[in-house]
């Protein structure tokens, strides 16, 4: 039970199928993902010219079509009970991480990308990106606080997944988005470089809608102009 998340129009520029039309949302949409095999995942990017966006999407359209479970009821319950028991498999460090109900299983990886589980912040590109952009944002101002030494970048990363008890802070579910960033937000008020901004009349970061308009849709407009 294995499987890579492919991209339909590729993911770089040069890569396979790339579409320069496309935004990064789009890219990275479910439209424009597959479900592929190991040796298939690598087949369709070697032969562009054959596998094709559209005999692709006929893939995918055929893969989502409803049919007869090829399970065995005893093999469908086996399944529900091995599923059940994990609540999370990501990549960290390298590693693929199995995190089991009472431990984490290690085991290693030769790719070191996977999809963040849906309803995960890393699982939506804009949230996930703003908080990204909010957690820099707190390392910039609080690395040049007058009196802070030894300032450690990856401190705010441990307090987040300390925090939301996750192994990592794009795992933290998105039903959490804008707590967390009140949170991240006030952690850079608090900063001197802010009060510094505050006196000037400047900001400090920029909001949610304001990111989205600067760099999804800006973008988009400027990809749908090329």
């Amino acid at each position: 039970m294995t499987g890579i998340i492919c991209h339909i129009c590729g993911r770089k520029r040069g890569g396979p199928r790339f579409d320069p039309k496309q935004t990064d949302e789009q890219r990275h949409a479910y439209e424009n993902l597959i479900l592929m095999c190991a040796r298939h995942s690598k087949v369709i990017d070697s032969e562009p010219r054959f596998y094709t966006v559209a005999k692709l999407q006929q893939f995918k359209a055929e893969h989502e079509q409803p049919t007869a479970n090829e399970l065995s009821a005893s093999e469908g319950k086996k399944v529900d009970l091995l599923l059940a028991d994990y609540r999370a498999i990501y990549i960290q460090a390298k590693q693929v991480v199995i995190e089991h109900l009472d431990e984490a299983v290690f085991t290693k990886a030769k790719t070191p990308t996977i999809a963040a589980p849906e309803g995960s912040i890393g699982s939506d590109l804009l949230r996930r990106n703003y908080t990204k952009y909010l957690i820099d944002r707190y390392n910039h101002f609080a690395s040049r606080q007058p009196d802070r030494r030894n300032f450690a970048f990856p401190a705010v990363f441990k307090l987040i997944e300390r925090r939301y008890r996750v192994r990592k802070w794009e795992l933290v579910p998105l039903h959490h988005f804008e707590e967390l960033c009140d949170e991240l937000r006030a952690m850079i008020d608090r900063t001197w470089l802010a009060s510094v901004n505050r006196s000037n009349g400047k900001r400090s970061y920029r909001s949610l809608h304001e990111y989205r308009i600067k760099y999804f849709e800006n973008a988009g407009a400027s990809q749908a102009s090329r």
